[in-house]
């Protein structure tokens, strides 16, 4: 339905691991030259279908290419393959970040979710991206869980067995915020009195839309946003040209999916796309909320994050200065940690 967003490798940020060799006993890989292997800090980097990850830091740069330092593998060494991508994981478990404790529990919809306990009173829900998993999330676990909070990360329904559904019909955010509505639920069942949402990329929007739809949000106190993806139409606009296509197309995919009768058939809603855009429509709360965002994001048209701050009150707006998509904290951890604890402090 929404492939537009994924028509090419190129959008997908998707390059060829070009050479794989051993210096002293430490592992060093030959990416290519170009705007997403150049985002900044120590990142994930992911091959064969996530099915192989390593951690890396760039080491040189060179007429070949940029070769980065393997710091940590999680299976199989890397080899040179097509279909690499970076990304901000820097894990994929709980016990990859030092967190022990934690237990995964069946949501009513029959979706896993990932919690681990602190002051049962103040909690944190996560919500993780399109096409990626509840391992996005867990970065920031330990950060929160200094905090004393309890924490919640959620599946996606499409997010593969065990953990999601299987389900390969997104609309996303105008459904999805159910999803956030029964973690809420959840989390005010076991005690909770304040809760933060935690929203990364397509997960922004369904907090979003959760924040705007739901008929009782008392419990969210604020709410945080890591390169959120806050309008399709401009997202769908900035693939297209990536992709090598015009604005007037991606205009058009949009018109096709508020008018398709097969749509319909298929079970989807009516999609007016304009809106459910938090760029073009007031959330119409006074929480808290925090964006983190990055002009260089690349993937989504981050300056929907700007406009979303113009049309709603309390928003804190902070840039990372040079990051890709969900690598914020990857580019400038100190500033990224800094930036929630402060916000969090104030609450």
């Amino acid at each position: 339905m929404f492939r537009l967003l994924w028509l090419t490798p190129k959008v997908k940020g998707e390059f060829s691991i070009l050479k794989s060799e051993q210096r002293d006993n430490t592992t060093f890989v030959l990416l290519p030259d170009n705007a997403d292997t150049q985002g900044p800090g120590i990142q994930s980097l992911f091959w064969n279908s996530r099915k192989g990850h390593c951690v890396v830091e760039l080491s040189e740069v060179r007429p070949e290419g940029r070769w980065f330092k393997v710091l940590k593998t999680f299976g199989k060494d890397p080899i040179p393959t097509k279909g690499a991508w970076l990304s901000g994981w820097l894990g994929e478990t709980p016990e990859h970040f030092g967190i022990n404790n934690y237990d995964r529990i069946r949501m009513f919809d029959g979706t896993k979710a990932l919690l681990t306990k602190g002051d049962s009173h103040r909690w944190v829900i996560h919500v993780h991206g399109r096409k990626t998993l509840i391992g996005e999330t867990l970065r920031n676990f330990p950060l929160f869980d200094s905090l004393g909070f309890s924490q919640m990360a959620i599946s996606h329904k499409t997010d593969p067995l065990p953990a999601g559904l299987g389900k390969h019909k997104s609309t996303l955010g105008i459904t999805e915020w159910e999803l956030v509505d029964q973690a809420v639920s959840y989390a005010k069942a076991n005690g909770a009195r304040e809760v933060i949402l935690f929203g990364w990329s397509l997960g922004g929007m369904i907090c979003g839309q959760y924040l705007k739809r739901a008929s009782d949000i008392s419990v969210v106190k604020a709410a945080i946003f890591d390169s959120p993806m806050f309008d399709v139409r401009n997202t769908l606009r900035l693939q297209a040209g990536l992709a090598g296509y015009s604005d007037q197309f991606a205009d058009e995919v949009i018109e096709l999916i508020g008018k398709s009768f097969l749509l319909r058939l298929l079970g989807y809603p009516v999609m007016k796309i304009d809106s459910f855009s938090l760029a073009k429509n007031s959330i119409e709360t006074d929480i808290p909320m925090l964006v983190l965002y990055s002009l260089n994001d690349g993937y989504i048209q981050i300056k929907d994050a700007l406009k979303f701050a113009e049309i709603n009150q309390n928003v804190m707006l902070q840039e990372f200065e040079g990051a890709r998509h969900c690598r914020l904290r990857n580019s400038n951890i100190e500033l990224y940690e800094s930036s929630i604890k402060n916000f969090v402090g104030i609450l």
